[in-house]
């Protein structure tokens, strides 16, 4: 099996995609025990230029077969359905959000990855989102991502006291930046997750985009100054209603 491993690196390393595709066509003919060759193929077969999302989900899908509740499988094919084609189903999701392992780490990550679900272009249940990724970020504050999603969120809400804290120490997790001559092993399950799930490991342009979501001094400053004015505001608003609907 090892040979195996082996061969697939050799492929994507050459760029070797007809190959690589026939490789992981063939490997589903037959049948397996071993977990982490058919999570590899399961990345090896998404790879630009393959993409190919149907076998890609049918390598996880021999990998659940195998061990139902397996964590990173479940992740990775959520990351699939979310990205790729649309959205989690709800019996996925169920699996994902029941899903409790002994590493807060991998917790983190399940949580991170129910959020998904529940967002403005999903379910649009904003308080199970917020309450998800706070729980990521609760079981392990070392990852990227569910701070960088919890500060978008947070500007729908226009909640701009909030994100910058969130937005600084996404940044500050981050261990690798990929250049744009960055050689990336597309097929090593640990790299996948570091970019993909955690974002420990990230594109430049990415980092751009996180930096981006930054709120100006002066808008911070306003928003100081305004919001206790217009918590006053509702709370004397809310007593002059109460006083009128009294008489």
């Amino acid at each position: 099996m090892n040979d195996l491993f082996l061969q697939i690196d050799i492929l994507e390393k050459k760029r070797n995609y007809n190959d690589l595709y026939n490789l992981v066509e063939e490997q589903l003919k037959h049948e397996s025990n071993d977990i982490e060759l058919w999570i590899k193929l399961a990345i090896a077969i998404i790879v630009v230029p393959i993409v190919d999302y149907e076998k890609s989900i049918a390598c996880l899908e021999k990998a659940l077969a195998i061990d139902h509740n397996n964590p990173i499988a479940l992740i990775i094919l959520a990351h699939v359905y979310h990205y790729q084609l649309g959205g989690i189903n709800d019996m996925l999701l169920h699996q994902i959000k029941t899903l409790h392992t002994n590493s807060d780490e991998i917790n983190s990550m399940l949580k991170y990855v129910a959020s998904w679900s529940y967002s403005y272009t999903k379910k649009q249940h904003y308080d199970l989102e917020e309450e998800l990724l706070k729980k990521s970020i609760e079981l392990c504050d070392k990852h990227v991502w569910n701070y960088e999603h919890l500060a978008r969120l947070y500007f729908e809400q226009q909640r701009y006291l909030e994100i910058n804290s969130l937005v600084k120490k996404a940044l500050s997790n981050i261990e690798k930046v990929y250049g744009n001559n960055s050689n990336t092993d597309v097929t090593n399950i640990d790299e996948y997750i570091n970019e993909h799930i955690k974002g420990i490991y990230i594109t430049s342009i990415n980092v751009e985009s996180i930096q981006e979501k930054l709120i100006p001094k002066h808008i911070i400053f306003f928003y100081m100054i305004s919001t206790p004015c217009l918590r006053l505001y509702n709370f004397i608003k809310s007593k002059i209603l109460q006083s009128m609907n009294l008489e």
